[in-house]
């Protein structure tokens, strides 16, 4: 019988008062990390005073990557990820948070 390997990979999850919790796993959470240009650990927080930067640059990121699907033929579409869908429960957790000006927490 053959034997199944299966990668482990991290489930992030991201919480702030009065808002709906976000899941990521560590793929998606490193690109946008990456894209909002903070660096991904273990645990952390997302400060108040951030959060309007980090919308910011994310939305802007977003924008960049619909012009540029914008130009892929049918097949670099069919294997490329949209960061919009795929950062949008993140982008609207950032949001929320910022509304009712609580930080981001994870791994707590």
């Amino acid at each position: 019988m053959d034997s199944v390997v299966y990668a482990k990979k991290m489930l992030y999850k991201f919480q702030s008062k009065n808002s709906a919790n976000c899941l990521m796993l560590e793929d998606l959470t490193k690109k946008i990390f990456l894209t909002i240009g903070k660096k991904l650990e273990p645990t952390g927080i997302l400060t108040v005073d951030t959060l309007p930067t980090l919308i910011r640059t994310l939305e802007s990121a977003i924008e960049q990557d619909v012009i540029a699907r914008s130009t892929m033929s049918r097949e670099e579409l069919a294997s490329s990820d949209r960061l919009g869908q795929r950062a949008f429960p993140f982008l609207t957790l950032l949001k929320s948070a910022h509304k009712y000006q609580e930080p981001i927490v994870w791994g707590v």
